[in-house]
């Protein structure tokens, strides 16, 4: 399917010129592709808003043929009418359809052009006399964790320093979200409106399941750990890449990496780059958990399965908002296990403490370890 004959069907459907077929097909477009599903709904919104039901809708039509053509400065939507049929007096009447209408596409600038001025940036265009959509704002400072319920039932559980968008609506054939920071999802199932998390390296796609994402700009690593339900990642520089999780399943892709936009099928270190994507599995620390050690922070608890000093201390200054000064550099890379549950600073420092054989000392907000 090219993008010209998708631009063609959305014409025609929201002027009220499509056939049947012609709507079974555009129908089919939207459900195997959420983000052109989004921007059709925006599209369709603003037109609605900007077009009163009381002026015939063949001029409605031309009048937004027009505006594209002026927009873009070049002739590249074009349509003519034929005159009305003329009864003959004695004849049985019958019913025509006395206005048709062509597009006619010039090849590939033209197009690109009439994307263009639908995209700008990956972003969704209204017309100039639509309000924009509200957006609702949802964020954690570092020291605090909160857990909020969306419009649509879905429950989210914000870690520190995170932050999530969405329209204050919620409507339309996509559920949205743009997510900084970590969050753990519980999303209502509904297979007719998919669930989209936008971070700033990864696409999440998702139905209805349970899962954690962490995204911070500041970390080497962006990571997706999949406890239910199915989800669908897609890189964002890679859109042509999607990878399906499955119960347990953990992806973790590198952010210098993706966002260089490297071939995410290399799966071993060279010389010159770092593995750009790992597969793993989420843990459960016994048999009788039923929370995965990636979603304990959900319940109070720091959970640490072999990751280096240097991993947790950025964990710990989110967590207590605190700042910590590795002043040994052996220390950065040793690795801990641990589960530290509801804990002060000073507890938490002394089982690290205990396990790394390190010294530390506590002023204020700065830990310094040594």
């Amino acid at each position: 399917m090219s993008e010209e004959r998708f631009w063609l069907l959305v014409s025609l459907k929201i002027t009220g010129e499509a056939s049947e077929a012609e709507l079974k097909e555009l129908e089919a477009i939207l459900q195997g592709d959420p983000a052109l599903g989004l921007k059709y709904t925006v599209l369709e919104q603003n037109w609605r808003s900007s077009h009163k039901a009381t002026a015939p809708k063949q001029d409605a039509y031309n009048r937004h043929l027009q505006r594209l053509s002026q927009h873009l400065n070049q002739d590249v939507l074009q349509y003519e009418s034929r005159p009305a049929v003329i009864e003959q007096p004695e004849a049985e009447e019958h019913p025509v359809r006395n206005i048709y209408r062509r597009l006619v596409w010039t090849a590939g600038i033209a197009a690109s052009l009439l994307v263009a001025w639908f995209l700008i940036g990956d972003k969704v265009l209204s017309f100039s006399n639509s309000k924009p959509l509200a957006q609702n704002t949802i964020s954690t400072k570092r020291g605090s964790k909160s857990k909020v319920q969306l419009p649509d039932g879905t429950q989210v559980w914000l870690n520190a320093d995170s932050r999530i968008t969405y329209n204050e609506e919620f409507q339309g054939r996509i559920r949205e979200v743009n997510l900084v920071g970590e969050a753990y999802f519980d999303v209502v199932r509904d297979e007719e409106r998919p669930f989209v998390i936008h971070t700033n390296v990864i696409d999440i796609k998702v139905l209805g399941t349970a899962f954690n994402v962490r995204s911070y700009a500041d970390e080497k690593n962006t990571e997706t750990s999949l406890v239910r339900g199915s989800v669908e990642v897609t890189i964002r520089n890679h859109p042509e890449k999607k990878f399906t999780l499955k119960p347990n399943d953990k992806l973790i892709i590198n952010n210098e990496q993706a966002a260089e936009a490297v071939d995410v099928e290399k799966t071993e270190k060279t010389n010159s780059q770092q593995i750009v994507l790992t597969w793993g599995k989420i843990n459960y620390p016994s048999k009788q958990d039923t929370v995965a050690t990636e979603a304990m922070w959900t319940r109070n608890k720091l959970a640490f399965d072999k990751e280096t000093f240097e991993e947790i201390a950025q964990k710990l200054e989110r967590w207590y908002d605190i700042e910590v000064i590795i002043k040994d550099e052996k220390i950065r890379s040793t690795e801990f296990s641990i589960i530290i549950e509801d804990e002060s600073l000073q507890q938490v420092m002394e089982a690290l403490r205990v396990a790394g054989k390190f010294r530390y000392s506590i002023d204020k907000k700065t830990v310094e370890v040594w």
